[in-house]
């Protein structure tokens, strides 16, 4: 039933770790990310109905982890982290394929190959 919620944590423990390739200095334990986790599910809004508890959950801890992690992130880095993290949310929720991921990373194809010849 909670699968989405621990599938989310799961993404934005990824994209926090991920943080270290672009400064050594953001590194994360799993122990305060957990105690994160853990608060936000303790003190949510109840709900009665499963899927609205779902989704304050869901919101619950991606605003938390992003305020609480994003406080220690340098302003240059800021935007590149909400990226980062919205980038995966919406690739885990299959909003973003990953061939559209790859044209967006890559960019387009080759369409031919030119004989140098021709370019002359």
């Amino acid at each position: 039933k909670y699968i989405p919620v621990a599938t989310r944590g799961s993404v934005i423990y990824f994209v926090t770790a991920d943080l270290s390739e672009i400064d050594p200095m953001y590194q994360y334990s799993l122990k305060y990310f957990t105690s994160l986790f853990v608060k936000v599910i303790e003190s949510s809004e109840k709900a009665p109905e499963l899927d609205k508890r779902l989704q304050i959950l869901l919101d619950g801890i991606t605003l938390t982890m992003y305020n609480n992690i994003g406080r220690g992130l340098f302003e240059r880095h800021k935007v590149c982290f909400s990226f980062m993290l919205c980038v995966e949310i919406m690739k885990q929720a299959k909003i973003i394929t990953m061939d559209e991921w790859n044209f967006f990373i890559r960019g387009l194809p080759p369409l031919e190959k030119v004989p140098t010849a021709t370019l002359r």
